[in-house]
Order: structure tokens, then C-alpha cells, then sequence
């Protein structure tokens, strides 16, 4: 009898303990893009439409996708790294970022929203990850791109300002 309540209370432990990953400082602090690549997937969107829809909403409180924090974010040549925390760990989770396709001038602006899908994750462990956005594949081969500010918005933000600007 007590080796069966070892075996069972063996199993649930193996079980907890490989259902909920973390992400570790360390893969968030390299300068190697393939060492630092997001477990996240992301899209790119060129889109006026859902922007402006996301836009309003937030604005109006009413918020779309899974919560999320944008942490910090930096622009690095032709690439934004934005860091983001959520809750989960046992599903991949996606964001999408939804630009508007309009570049505000004087001085460049470019506003972008990111939208978090956490794929139904329910586990509770805090994942900080950095998400990578080519500029180029986003705005193609402009001149504009090492110029403009970026204004990075989450739709749970309900201000005008921007969660983070670079």
C-alpha cells in the first residue's frame, strides 16, 4: 500500500513540476536576435481599420485580447525589442502588431498597437519575454524607419499616451 501512495504522490509531482515553464533573465539580456527571439509568435499587421477599432475600444475601456504588460522597449538598428509580461507557461502564446499604415511627421511618429493571444493558457506562472519587430518587414526599406519615434500601445492601455514610446 505505501508503495503505491509513493508511485502516485511520485507521479503528481513529476507532473507539476514539468506543467508550467519560465522564461530566465538571462535569454532576455543576449544582443544575438536568434539567442534572443521571443517564444512568442508575432504577427505583423498592416491595418487601418483594426487599429482604429482596437483604438476606440481601449479608449472606451473596453479591451481586447489576453492582459498583458508592456515593460520596457528599445529600438536596436532595424528591429523594436519590446518587453512583455503575462501569466501562463504551458501554451504558446501570440501577439499581434497592428500598425495603421500612417506615418505622423513632425517629427515622425509611427503608432502601433499589440494585441497578446494566450492561446487559452491558464497556468499562473509570470513570463517576462522580449518580442522582436523587424522595421523593415513591417515598413519596408524607407528612409524613415531610424528617424521616427515608435509609440507601442497595448489595448488595455485607457490613455492617450502610450504604454511605451521609443
Amino acid at each position: 500500500m505505501n508503495y503505491l501512495k509513493l508511485n502516485l504522490l511520485t507521479a503528481i509531482l513529476l507532473l507539476f513540476i514539468t506543467s508550467c515553464s519560465v522564461s530566465s533573465d538571462e535569454d532576455l539580456n543576449s544582443t544575438d536576435f536568434s539567442a534572443n527571439a521571443s517564444a512568442s509568435n508575432v504577427v505583423l499587421r498592416i491595418n487601418k481599420e483594426s487599429f482604429d477599432t482596437y483604438n476606440v475600444n481601449r479608449l472606451k475601456n473596453i479591451s481586447e485580447g489576453d492582459t498583458f504588460e508592456i515593460v520596457k522597449g528599445k529600438r536596436n538598428g532595424d528591429f523594436l525589442e519590446i518587453t512583455v509580461a503575462y501569466s501562463g507557461g504551458c501554451q504558446s502564446h501570440m501577439f499581434n502588431v497592428v500598425w495603421d499604415g500612417i506615418v505622423y511627421t513632425d517629427p515622425y511618429n509611427i503608432n502601433l498597437m499589440l494585441v497578446h493571444n494566450a492561446n487559452n493558457d491558464a497556468c499562473e506562472a509570470y513570463i517576462t519575454e522580449t518580442i522582436i519587430i523587424n522595421l523593415k518587414e513591417l515598413l519596408g526599406d524607407v528612409n524613415y524607419i531610424s528617424t521616427s519615434a515608435y509609440s507601442i500601445y497595448n489595448t488595455f492601455n485607457t490613455t492617450n499616451s502610450p504604454n511605451v514610446k521609443i
